[in-house]
């Protein structure tokens, strides 16, 4: 493990998985669409992380229409939220929805020493989650308030791992990309966030196996947030990132 600091504007997060863990529900919500649609669940869950809802409903599903895809993406989020409320009421850890580790200490060093003169709040979310959802899994995880900047799949017309999304999220914090990290689980994510000129930090919070995100051309790999912290030297964000090392295999996919 090797420290590496970093000067930046803004850390734009992914959230299912960056900053809160919804994997045992959304995997218990995948198994019933695998069932109800003859799906390959295996499948399904290795590379449904980091695209919109409805664009997996399309990929998976490609016989339904439009209006089918967007009614069947609603429903499988909800199902997500009520699995893990059922996980809670039966005291069940494991499938509720919880914080990932790092996030909240993450979260409150950006926060708790900003200035008062500092261009930008220094965060945001960028997710592939609907607006309904992404705001209602964060606040049952209670990483923190939610921030000014909150992207979701009802902000863009093209999902991850297009760059839209970070470069929105970018713009929206007044920050240019190339000046800001991006936090993601999801190769698809980690994609999106290099297209849109961001360096990007890879969790194995999902996917365990590093090459996955080396290969896509992240810039640092970590095992989750609590090898992640944030200070201010004046309006200055610094990140230190206690990265893994980069194995001489990893071949960069062309983005």
């Amino acid at each position: 493990m090797t420290v590496q600091t970093i000067p930046i504007d803004a850390v734009l997060f992914d959230m299912d998985g960056t900053l809160v863990d919804t994997t045992p529900a959304l995997t218990a919500a995948w198994a019933e669409f695998s069932e109800k649609y003859n799906l390959d669940y295996n499948h399904v869950v290795n590379t449904c992380h980091g695209h919109r809802a409805v664009e997996n409903m399309k990929r998976f599903i490609p016989h339904l229409s439009q209006e089918e895809a967007e009614a069947e993406a609603a429903r499988f989020e909800n199902r997500i939220i009520e699995i893990a409320a059922a996980a809670k009421r039966q005291r069940n850890v494991e499938g509720q929805i919880t914080p990932i580790p790092g996030a909240q200490q993450l979260i409150e060093e950006i926060a708790k020493d900003r200035p008062a003169s500092a261009q930008n709040p220094g965060w945001a979310i960028v997710t592939s989650a609907g607006q309904d959802y992404a705001e209602r899994v964060y606040g049952a995880a209670e990483v923190s308030s939610p921030p000014k900047t909150f992207v979701t799949a009802d902000h863009v017309t093209k999902g991850k791992p297009d760059p839209q999304p970070y470069l929105m999220g970018a713009d929206l914090v007044g920050a240019d990309a190339s000046r800001c990290v991006v936090v993601e689980d999801a190769p698809a994510g980690a994609v999106a966030g290099k297209r849109a000129g961001a360096k990007v930090i890879g969790l194995r919070t999902t996917h365990d196996e590093p090459e996955r995100l080396w290969d896509v051309g992240a810039d640092y790999v970590v095992k989750d947030l609590s090898h992640v912290h944030a200070r201010w030297q004046g309006e200055q964000l610094m990140l230190d990132i206690d990265t893994e090392a980069k194995p001489p295999s990893a071949v960069h996919a062309s983005l």
